[in-house]
């Protein structure tokens, strides 16, 4: 009791001060598990299935071999016995393969635990399982490290035993030891949900009305900080994590890069609506838009490279705002490839669609609205954007994925043999904006003042 007049006495009259005072008095009470609190748990789960039955460790040479390319974890003594049988590996390597396997034996039961006692104290106490949810998520990471060492370690071994410079190609893209995307699943998730697990466990606050009310339109004042923030989010992160599926998954785990990047152009999204959370208004109306490119992109199937893709997603970052336009462009690029084949590329694709519309965004953010002056202007950029950032992206990323020699002739002479290509993309680009453009932003401007969603 003298617990809640303190409470009382320090709130300031606001009701949601005043909600908060009184919930803080219970630890216990809040909405529930079927809220943001189940986002760490459902992430836990995920690690712990990775942990027990997907493989971390793949040795492509033993495929012809009475062994297993792949490998668990916490049996990698069966993968040291394959790469002693086809190396013909000195018994001291063994040794050290079968002490690396104890220890990540004994790794796993303690992941196994502080898993299993997070999930549980999440669901009965909520914020206070904070500390050990953060243990047990950086403690998964600690398991990626061990093994990434253990791998590493035995590469250059037998890079010595086969008369190999250990280099940095030779020990990721050549390497004989490899790392699948179920062992690097724990880095990511980590990175993701220990930085915000507090406010995703802390379910005692009931938003207040005015979380919910609908946006107003304001004035432009120009690019923000959070564009800002977002545009170096999408130049670094999202490049590094294309370049890390090439080195270090060997351009062999298509769907978890395409997730990943998926995951970091919500990101930027997300940072328009401050401390609110989007309304799901305002979310359909990306879903839509990503749903008509795919299915632009399905219909003119007949057509190579005629496609409205491009047209949509620009259309989109114009009347959307920036980082939408990345978003629709990326979720586009990833759900269009069910149709048209999935593969290193679509990480690619759904890089190059994001930036498109992510510069649209930028560029034409004072311009909405005057259709007469715009036209022309956003139909240059359509074709340009498509020819130049799109195609030089998808003709960099085509060097990379032949996996021939990487030099100055081989960006040429793929950036030309390309040329025809792009050129098509940017007329189509150019033709879809005259027929699309005017109609369709017309109509997101209508939805966007009528209920004040998404005012870039």
């Amino acid at each position: 009791m003298q617990e809640q007049v303190k409470n009382q006495k320090h709130a300031d009259g606001t009701p949601a001060k005043k909600m908060e005072a009184h919930e803080a008095a219970n630890a216990n009470q809040a909405r529930g598990m079927d809220t943001q609190a189940m986002i760490p748990v459902l992430a836990m789960i995920a690690e712990l299935l990775s942990i027990t039955l997907f493989r971390w460790v793949s040795v492509p040479d033993l495929k012809y071999t009475p062994y297993s390319t792949v490998g668990k974890i916490w049996k990698l003594e069966d993968v040291a016995e394959g790469l002693a049988w086809n190396y013909q590996t000195p018994e001291s390597m063994t040794r050290a393969a079968d002490q690396m396997a104890m220890i990540l034996r004994i790794g796993v039961i303690i992941s196994l635990i502080l898993g299993i006692a997070f999930i549980l104290y999440a669901f009965h106490s909520k914020v206070k399982a904070v500390r050990l949810g953060r243990i047990a998520f950086l403690w998964n990471t600690l398991l990626t490290a061990a093994a990434l060492w253990w791998a590493t370690d035995a590469n250059m071994a037998l890079n010595i035993l086969s008369g190999r410079v250990n280099s940095f190609m030779n020990l990721t893209i050549y390497s004989k030891i490899q790392l699948t995307a179920a062992s690097y699943l724990m880095i990511v998730l980590a990175i993701l949900i220990v930085p915000f697990m507090r406010k995703l466990l802390d379910t005692r606050k009931e938003y207040a009305a005015e979380y919910y009310q609908t946006r107003v339109e304001t004035e432009d004042h120009g690019i923000g900080k959070r564009t800002i923030l977002a545009f170096a989010l999408i130049l670094t992160a999202i490049p590094a994590v294309i370049f890390f599926g090439i080195f270090f998954l060997n351009d062999r785990s298509d769907y978890f890069i395409s997730l990943c990047i998926i995951i970091l152009s919500m990101l930027p999204f997300f940072l328009v609506f401050e401390n609110r959370r989007p309304q799901a208004r305002e979310v359909v109306v990306i879903a839509v838009m990503a749903g008509l490119a795919v299915a632009g992109r399905a219909a003119f199937f007949m057509l190579p490279h005629f496609k409205p893709v491009a047209a949509i997603v620009i259309i989109a970052g114009v009347s959307l705002g920036a980082e939408a336009g990345f978003l629709t462009g990326a979720v586009a690029g990833f759900v269009s490839n069910f149709f048209f084949g999935q593969g290193p590329w679509t990480p690619w694709q759904m890089f190059s669609f994001g930036i498109v519309g992510f510069l649209a965004g930028l560029i034409f953010r004072r311009k909405r609205g005057r259709w007469k002056h715009l036209r022309f202007l956003l139909c240059l950029y359509g074709g340009l954007s498509v020819l130049i950032v799109y195609g030089m992206l998808m003709d960099t990323a085509s060097v990379f994925m032949g996996m021939g020699e990487i030099n100055k002739n081989a960006f040429l002479a793929m950036y030309i043999s390309g040329f025809p290509v792009n050129v098509i993309h940017g007329a189509s680009t150019v033709v879809f904006l005259l027929i699309l453009g005017e109609p369709m932003m017309n109509k997101l401007d209508r939805i966007k003042k009528k209920y004040g969603i998404l005012d870039p």
